[in-house]
């Protein structure tokens, strides 16, 4: 993740997101296939705020292990924080600093959208994982986004305003291939849709349309205007018990042949 999004102000603000109902969904998901035993060695890519490292430290127990890496200073400030027990580095997906064949499991969770080389970073995974070892993926393509709006127009701009900062807005439709490529063997594939019915600050929806609106608020792109017809166009939708958000997020769970 580039460490000119996630800055201090990113930072904090992903750590919302982390904490809504929608994201502890997200993890137990993803820990769940995982099958993480007592003992175990896990390496998390993209570690952000540590708050699924600590979860998996709570699982593997003071006998396991937990590390992290991400590329933003300020997320792997927080993650140490967070989950003082875990081994947290800077550093990038596609130049893993740990030993080949280090870790039981890998996961990493919204992180290959932000990596210009993903056979780069699925290489580095294989190598580090042991033989047999499981790798889990969570990513989301943004074709899959239903948001309820009177302007279109209007929220193609605000997704290509959130989706710019990264290398790949459709990672899932392309991560079938790059992992058979990698070497992996595919176990299973899921979709973990992101569902909302309102502006709950409690539900990624609420948070992601917090986030559009102050990015709105800062750029250049978006006018005065624009802003408060977008927000008012919630506002009605919201009132009039018509708003609806979904997004789809595919979670993969691969396997290094051993």
């Amino acid at each position: 993740m580039a460490d000119e999004y996630y800055d201090e102000a990113g930072a904090q603000a992903q750590k919302r997101v982390a904490m809504t109902a929608d994201m502890r969904a997200q993890r137990q998901a993803v820990l769940a296939r995982l099958a993480l035993t007592r003992g175990a060695q896990v390496l998390d890519v993209g570690a952000g705020n540590g708050i699924m490292a600590q979860e998996i430290l709570d699982i593997v127990g003071p006998d396991g292990s937990v590390s992290g890496i991400d590329s933003s200073n300020a997320m792997v400030a927080m993650a140490k924080a967070f989950c003082p027990g875990g081994d947290f580095r800077t550093g990038s997906a596609t130049m893993l600093p740990f030993d080949a064949a280090a870790f039981d499991a890998v996961t990493t969770a919204q992180v290959l959208c932000f990596v210009e080389d993903r056979a780069a970073a699925l290489a580095e995974m294989h190598r580090v994982l042991r033989p047999g070892g499981l790798l889990v993926i969570l990513d989301s393509d943004w074709d899959s986004l239903v948001w309820a709006t009177h302007r279109p127009d209007l929220l193609a701009r605000i997704v290509t305003m959130l989706t710019d900062v990264y290398a790949s807005a459709h990672v899932p439709r392309h991560l079938s291939a790059d992992l058979l490529m990698a070497g992996f063997e595919i176990a299973d594939r899921a979709v973990h849709p992101l569902t909302a019915w309102s502006l709950d600050e409690d539900r990624y929806a609420g948070q992601i349309a917090t986030i559009a609106t102050n990015m709105m608020a800062a750029s250049d792109a978006f006018s005065a205007a624009d802003l408060a017809d977008w927000t008012a166009d919630q506002d009605e939708l919201v009132a009039s018990g018509r708003f609806m958000f979904s997004l789809n997020r595919y979670i993969f769970t691969a396997r290094r042949p051993g």
